[in-house]
This record gives structure tokens, C-alpha cells and sequence, in this order.
């Protein structure tokens, strides 16, 4: 999943640096408007998911289902 999410961040990096060469060269292919709407739009996307993340660890997750540290050396699941 950190990989998914590293190649995700690396390609809208390199998309965004793309965008802002480009601009240098006033070649313009999108507005600066459309660009800071669509990162706008990411950013709450973002957060709704750290907040939805935080919601279903908090509230939703079954504490039932915890590790049994007293077999063995390790933690095992319960069966």
C-alpha cells in the first residue's frame, strides 16, 4: 500500500512540475484555476479519508477480535 501510495504522490509530482515548466514557457494546457480546484478537491478527499480512517478506528472496529498474548512467545490471533 506505501508503494501504491508513493507512486501515486511521485506521478502527481511529476505532473504538477510538468504543468509548472510548461507555464514557464507560457505554453498553457490548463488554467491555474482548474489546477488549485482540482488540488483543492484532493485535499478534501484527503481529509475525508483520514477523518472516515480515524471514525472506523475509533467507533466501528470489532475489539473482540484482539490478539491472545498468553500462547506461545508472540501475539496469535483468536481463533
Amino acid at each position: 500500500m506505501k508503494t501504491l501510495i508513493g507512486i501515486l504522490a511521485a506521478l502527481i509530482t511529476l505532473a504538477f512540475v510538468g504543468l509548472l515548466i510548461l507555464r514557464v514557457w507560457d505554453i498553457k494546457i490548463l488554467s491555474f484555476e482548474t489546477i488549485a480546484r482540482s488540488s483543492i478537491t484532493l485535499a478534501i478527499l484527503g481529509v475525508t479519508s483520514l477523518v472516515l480512517i480515524v471514525v472506523y478506528g475509533a467507533f466501528l472496529k470489532n475489539t473482540n477480535r484482539n490478539y491472545n498474548n498468553k500462547v506461545g512467545n508472540r501475539a496469535h490471533p483468536k481463533a
